[in-house]
């Protein structure tokens, strides 16, 4: 089955930045660097993601496959919440509440599985808004990120101090979730493929939007470091719903034919297995940053290997 091998890269970088967004990449050296990487530049990974995502899942819907789809998804989610069990799951006592922050944990995802999660809220929104028009999607993709962003900045600045909305707005899944952050990344990657706009797009233009975007996301991580009332780091950059997608078509457009998919195989492997290597490294060295980075991406590289050829086996994992 014929690929753009190209995309396939794409996902393993973006899987390594991941790994050092995780990792503390130049934490050692440089708190305003280890910012612009890790609260800045590393923040692109996860919504091209959901961009490529929402690309094939139109795709699905042509071949009306969807079912299939959403089944692999959820299975492959439930898998990777098995394993990751032992660091979120414990028996809770017989309150509502202590059931419902377990349900609630089960439902957003552990650390990064939170990303399969939105996946599957992501896909099902763009299920249900189908039949709308392309204008009322469009609306929906711009209102749901810029509320996103709005809770971002609102909890991180305490605009609301010692208040219930300051609180809520400083959970993480209040605004990285599958409809203020996933959603309008997929729903992009939708649109791009049915209207086939990676093919009309001069490649030079996208090529300087995408280094402007990436300039103008380094300039709002760097402003927002030097802000005295900032607090905690950030997910929903107001920027990436402009550089995200033109990285994806940048690649999408510098077409690699290939016939296998070893490549995002790897991607997905190191993406699912790196958070519980990054566990082990902690409780085992004294490694950190730079060096923490490359250990963990050299160890889910290799533990990759195991998992793919499982894989071959039992085909729910990646």
């Amino acid at each position: 089955m014929e690929r753009n091998v190209s995309l396939d890269f794409l996902k393993l970088f973006m899987a390594f930045m991941i790994v050092g967004l995780h990792a503390g990449f130049l934490s050692e050296f440089s708190k305003l660097g280890a910012y612009l990487f890790n609260n800045g530049i590393f923040r692109i990974a996860v919504p091209v993601f959901f961009v490529i995502n929402g690309f094939y899942f139109y795709s699905t819907l042509i071949k009306n496959d969807q079912r299939i789809w959403f089944k692999r998804v959820i299975i492959l989610y439930l898998v990777w919440m098995a394993f990751y069990s032992f660091f979120w799951f414990s028996i809770p006592n017989m309150s509502i509440v202590s059931v419902l922050k377990l349900a609630l944990k089960f439902l957003m995802g552990y650390h990064h599985l939170w990303y399969i999660s939105g996946l599957i809220g992501a896909a099902f929104t763009m299920l249900l808004l189908t039949k709308l028009s392309t204008k009322l999607i469009i609306m929906s993709i711009g209102a749901t990120f810029l509320v996103g962003v709005l809770i971002q900045y609102t909890g991180n600045y305490h605009v609301f101090p010692d208040t219930y909305f300051d609180k809520v707005f400083n959970i993480n899944w209040s605004h990285r979730n599958f409809l203020f952050f996933a959603f309008p990344f997929f729903g992009i990657g939708f649109l791009l493929n049915k209207y086939q706009i990676h093919k009309v797009v001069p490649n030079n233009v996208i090529l300087l939007g995408t280094f402007l975007g990436l300039l103008m996301l380094f300039f709002e991580s760097y402003i927002n470091y030097y802000q005295p009332h900032r607090d905690g780091g950030f997910d929903n950059f107001l920027t990436l719903i402009f550089v995200c997608p033109l990285i994806f078509i940048y690649f999408q457009q510098q077409y690699i034919k290939g016939s296998t998919k070893s490549v995002a195989l790897y991607s997905s492997a190191i993406y699912f297995i790196h958070s519980f290597v990054l566990s082990l490294l902690r409780k085992t060295t004294e490694f950190e940053g730079v060096s923490l980075t490359l250990l963990a991406i050299i160890i889910s590289v290799i533990t990759s290997v195991y998992i793919i050829s499982l894989n071959k086996r039992v085909k729910c994992i990646l």
